[in-house]
């Protein structure tokens, strides 16, 4: 139904009295003969009339109409729900739907929907399957397991990159069916010495719930790369399990459909980290071991970032084991974190992207960035463990003391804020501030001398209500020292000769253009634009508006950082951005180089200044706004 359609029904919900075709077309702004093809086409949407004509205009039936419009609102909008709508009536409700049946129930003319199908062959195509029509009736032409794949992905985009639960699969399979299964893998694999995270345990759930309902149907798969068992205690697993699902679901696995459940046993499951240390090890195997100790050094060369620690290798091992597994296969995990992950943590993400490039290159396998994102997962939680202090900001706590006063305030400042300072001292007068050096004053006393530190006021009763200001002035700070960090560095990391402005050009023009002049100042060897063409290939470097693309090795010959700004826009995968900072970061500075990557991504949070920067004219109005800004 047309949005004109809709207003049309809620004008004439909202009148006591007959409105006139004139009324009509005045208030939605069309013909009187327009107003009259909508009322028909109204009425023939369901079996009863809606909207009745008298001589002194039209009334509508509230009851009827609000039900068609309730209808109308849990009904496929747009092409994409029409796309899974028709994917799931025929794979999950396994009807071959009539074209003009579905033309009613979607309330689409039947041009929409051959416009539907034919576009649905292009964007499924990936999944090497083919919608057709034969005799009025809509077909999946494709191989089983394709079909399941499809069938899989469709869920998965369903829940808008939201973690799926058992409520999901609820709505599109059989609720007893999905509670056996549930119980079916506590049994199996939670009640013993196996591992499943929520990510793996839904993902196993999902694809335990396709095979069961599709076998109950008929559908067998009858192709699928063979994996051979050779470890005894999998063997006998993968027997117990699959006699476990023929019984309790009263159905009959083929060795194709036993194999695909070892597959997924073998890309899920991983062995439950709380055991033996040997054991596992034994169980990740010397290769694999030796993988993650190769990417630690080479993170620790590069990055200066140690992940050598039992808590990160031991899951991390298991992890690429089962990684490399499900990548030969051409299978991968779906992530609902990815988008928030390479938002809010480029730097991890960016070392992700360097572990996923080493592991491609190794096994000879293409990484989804899913799969990346669970990397940046594992790695990003071993650096939030090790996180030092002096990430921190240093603090002293000026507060008088009586009856204790200090130490409750002092207690409740590192409940509340330890992740983001230390407190230095706790201190009763402005005179021993020349004892310290410190990045933050929290003080009790409003005092005019305040003024000459960056200081907060609290009151000694109400912390619990002024975390928000202190957590404002803590951030504040935060991105002060970044800035500082780049107006300490300006004149050592940017050139004028690597400033650029540009209105039609390509992201790959811009990329060669900032690369040859780098190259051509003795920056950058020759192989260095094509690391930088690899890691932008890899995933995209752009976030919002602004896109730096780098290397993912430490190569350059000497630290710097290109510039190109467009006011029209540079089309960068699914972005458009303004301004193009290309890095080249020298191992020499390998030790700054996260907190300049971090301090140049803050500097364009402030939407002023990155409207500025955007209109530069030459690289002197970066340097003055940078400047302006600390």
């Amino acid at each position: 139904m047309t949005d004109k359609k809709k207003r049309l029904i809620l004008y004439l919900l909202e009148q006591q009295s007959p409105c006139s075709a004139a009324e009509l077309a005045k208030i939605l702004e069309i013909s009187v003969r327009t107003i009259k093809t909508y009322i028909k086409d109204i009425n023939l949407m369901t079996d009863k009339k809606i909207i009745h004509s008298f001589s002194k205009g039209y009334l509508i039936d509230k009851q009827e109409s609000l039900s068609l419009l309730d209808k109308q609102n849990s009904l496929p909008q747009n092409y994409s729900e029409r796309a899974f709508y028709i994917i799931k009536k025929i794979l999950v409700e396994h009807k071959n739907p009539n074209v003009f049946d579905l033309c009613n129930e979607l309330f689409i003319g039947y041009s929409t929907l051959k416009a539907d199908l034919s576009k649905m062959n292009t964007t499924f195509q990936k999944f090497n399957v083919r919608f057709s029509t034969h005799n009025d009736i809509v077909h999946i032409i494709g191989a089983e397991k394709d079909k399941r794949s499809l069938l899989s992905s469709v869920i998965f985009e369903e829940t808008n990159n939201r973690i799926i639960d058992t409520n999901t699969l609820k709505q599109s399979f059989n609720e007893e069916d999905i509670e056996k299964i549930s119980n079916i893998i506590n049994d199996f694999f939670l009640k013993s010495n196996y591992y499943l995270n929520n990510f793996s345990y839904m993902n196993l759930l999902l694809h335990f719930s396709i095979l069961i309902d599709r076998v109950k149907k008929g559908y067998y798969l009858s192709d699928i790369q063979e994996m051979i068992m050779e470890n005894p205690e999998e063997i006998t697993l993968i027997e117990k399990l699959s006699e476990r699902i023929e019984r309790d679901f009263s159905i009959s696995l083929n060795s194709y459909e036993r194999n695909e459940i070892y597959i997924l046993f073998k890309t899920k499951v991983n062995y439950l980290i709380n055991s033996n240390g040997n054991q596992l090890k034994n169980i990740i195997g010397p290769d694999y071991l030796n993988t993650v100790y190769g990417i630690m050094d080479e993170v620790l060369d590069l990055y200066s970032i140690d992940l050598n620690h039992e808590g990160f290798i031991i899951p991390f091992g298991l992890h690429i084991k089962s990684l490399v597994t499900r990548a030969s296969l051409k299978k991968f995990n779906k992530n609902p974190f990815l988008e928030n992950i390479k938002r809010d943590c480029p730097i991890i993400y960016d070392i992700a992207i360097f572990v996923s490039l080493r592991l491609s290159d190794m096994y000879k396998i293409g990484i989804k960035e899913d799969e990346t994102a669970f990397i940046a997962i594992h790695i990003g939680t071993e650096i939030d463990r090790q996180k030092s202090t002096t990430d921190k900001l240093k603090c002293i706590l000026l507060c008088p003391n009586y009856l204790g006063l200090e130490i409750k305030i002092y207690n409740q400042l590192l409940v509340e804020f330890s992740n983001d300072i230390t407190i230095e001292a706790k201190i009763t007068s402005y005179e021993e501030l020349e004892n310290y050096s410190f990045d933050l004053l929290i003080t009790v006393i409003d005092d005019k001398r305040n003024n000459y530190f960056p200081s907060v006021l609290i009151s000694p009763f109400q912390i619990e209500n002024q975390k928000k200001e202190i957590h404002g002035k803590i951030y504040e700070i935060q991105q002060n020292k970044k800035r500082e960090l780049i107006f300490n560095n300006f004149e050592k990391y940017f050139t004028e000769e690597l400033f650029f402005k540009v209105d039609n050009a390509s992201k790959d023009e811009v990329i060669e253009t900032l690369c040859d002049e780098m190259e051509k100042m003795g920056f950058v060897s020759h192989s260095f634009k094509a690391n930088v063409f690899e890691r932008e290939d890899a995933s995209s470097t752009s976030f919002g508006q602004i896109a730096i693309p780098h290397s993912v090795h430490m190569n350059a010959l000497q630290t710097n950082i290109g510039i190109a700004v467009s006011r029209r826009g540079i089309t960068w995968g699914d972005n458009v951005v303004h301004i193009v900072l290309l890095i080249a970061i020298n191992k020499l500075d390998k030790q700054i180089f996260l907190a300049i990557y971090d301090s140049i991504l803050s500097l364009f949070e402030n939407e002023n200044v990155f409207e500025m920067i955007k209109n530069a004219s030459c690289l002197s109005d970066i340097k003055d706004l940078v400047f302006s800004n600390i």
